[in-house]
């Protein structure tokens, strides 16, 4: 007994994973040695190896996820509800002056609460000198970390950047450089350290020469969708798509193929199918004190909690209204669909009331009926003023390639599900109004056999602290 007291700290661990069993248990098990608490999950994307098996055996929590580290990553957290995250790569190492480091970090984090740790490779050597000397000299100049170097920062900054940017590459520079931006990132003297593995298997003075090159290229603005074309890692086996439960097993869609329509990232649609025939189905309460944002109604009372409710319903409708889909609004109590005509208006909207039960059984309900009337439908709510028609028609070109879409939370829940056939499995048995919401329909999602794709990740708002600013000014 030292009689040490721990941190009053809690720290979750998100670690993107695709066939990384033989690396992963290294960096766990590095982990399992932190002193301080932390909750690890891994964001799986598909992998064919024992990964997941691994994972749960060194008391990681694995959760599905699309393919993607931006993705899977943005996925993990999500999953979580620790007020700090660390997002590692899952061949790295962190070595016991770093956990320590970490430590101290965290018991006194700076005013910018975000930062990445120094760059070291797991090889000795002249080269392996240069390269590592090389980064150190690029940070300095470009202030842009490597995404294998490890980023720590709260929740709120995480939030704030509107989680890793979904780019097929690059994402973790786009990262950094959006967190330097918003706020800063500051840098923890001690190294998470890098396997040379991928340096190795192409060779380095190529490797590094490659990657100098599109950094460069997207530094001048170049698509990421173009730079990925150079990419080993993504014109391979990881570009296939993702099917829970079936990770290019018998049976999985190939990726291409004649008349195949696929997309490279949200965003980004090679081939993007009419919207014409789909619906947008939006969930909505009426107005009225204490049956709507409670959570807020308790800092900021209840009349206020309805005039920003009231404001933020009528943005997100005015933001889909007028878009090549019918839009439908579903709202609860049945008897109110007078007081919420006034409320949203009427202009290009139809009008039902929602099922009885609870909020699962209501959206597949709702999404069963219209699905009866058109080939595809996505649920959205009321409470992410960042939905718009932009991600309306990402996700019904999702659709056209898979079973079902999410847009992501940043609480851990999403704004948007999308389906092109009932799937009553993913409203069931689900812990609604919690941080597991994204993460157990997600599992759903993986029993049933069913392809997922996701959105870009917003911020619902349910706390004082997730208002925007222009909320916050009455």
């Amino acid at each position: 007994m030292t009689g040490r007291k721990e941190p009053a700290v809690e720290l979750g661990v998100v670690i993107p994973t695709l066939n990384e069993a033989r690396t992963l248990p290294h960096l766990l098990e590095d982990l399992a040695q932190l002193p301080l608490s932390a909750r690890i999950v891994v964001a799986d994307g598909g992998s064919r190896d024992p990964t997941v098996e691994v994972a749960r055996k060194l008391g990681a929590r694995v959760v599905p996820a699309p393919r993607g580290r931006a993705r899977q990553m943005n996925v993990g957290a999500a999953s979580l509800s620790t007020p700090w995250l660390l997002f590692l790569h899952a061949d790295s190492r962190v070595p016991a002056r770093t956990r320590q480091a970490l430590r101290e970090w965290l018991e006194d984090p700076p005013p910018e609460e975000a930062a990445h740790f120094t760059f070291r490779l797991d090889a000795r050597g002249v080269w392996w000198s240069l390269i590592e000397r090389g980064q150190r000299m690029r940070e300095r100049i470009t202030g842009l970390a490597y995404g294998d170097q490890g980023v720590v920062l709260s929740r709120r900054r995480w939030q704030s950047v509107g989680g890793l940017p979904d780019i097929p590459l690059m994402e973790d520079v786009e990262f950094v450089r959006r967190l330097r931006k918003s706020g800063g990132l500051g840098r923890i003297e001690a190294p998470v350290i890098t396997s040379a593995r991928r340096y190795e298997e192409e060779g380095p003075f190529r490797a590094w020469v490659r990657n100098a090159a599109l950094i460069t290229l997207f530094g001048m603005g170049v698509p990421t969708r173009a730079l990925a074309r150079f990419y080993p890692e993504l014109n391979g086996e990881s570009k296939a798509p993702f099917r829970p439960g079936h990770p290019g097993g018998p049976g999985a869609t190939p990726d291409r193929g004649p008349g195949r329509r696929w997309a490279e990232s949200p965003g980004e649609p090679r081939h993007e199918r009419s919207e014409e025939a789909a619906m947008v189905v939006v969930f909505a309460k009426a107005p009225e004190p204490g049956r709507v944002k409670t959570r807020l109604a308790a800092d900021l009372g209840e009349d206020e909690a309805v005039r920003i409710y009231r404001r933020m319903g009528r943005q997100v409708v005015d933001q889909l209204r007028g878009g090549p889909f019918r839009l439908r609004v579903c709202h609860t109590p049945p008897h109110a669909e007078a007081e919420v005509r006034r409320w949203l208006g009427e202009e290009g909207l139809e009008f039902t009331p929602q099922a009885s039960g609870d909020l699962g059984r209501r959206m597949h309900r709702a999404l069963e009926e219209a699905l009866s009337e058109v080939p595809r439908a996505c649920v959205v709510g009321t409470d992410a003023p960042g939905m718009d028609q932009a991600l309306v028609r990402q996700a019904l070109a999702r659709l056209a390639d898979h079973d079902v879409v999410f847009g992501p939370a940043c609480d851990g829940g999403y704004y948007l599900v999308g389906l092109r056939r009932p799937a009553p499995e993913l409203f069931r048995d689900i812990p609604w109004s919690t941080d597991q919401v994204l993460d157990r329909s997600l599992e759903a999602a993986g029993r049933a056999g069913l392809s997922v794709a996701t959105l870009p990740m917003l911020s619902d708002v349910d706390r004082v602290e997730d208002l925007p600013p222009e909320y916050r000014e009455g």
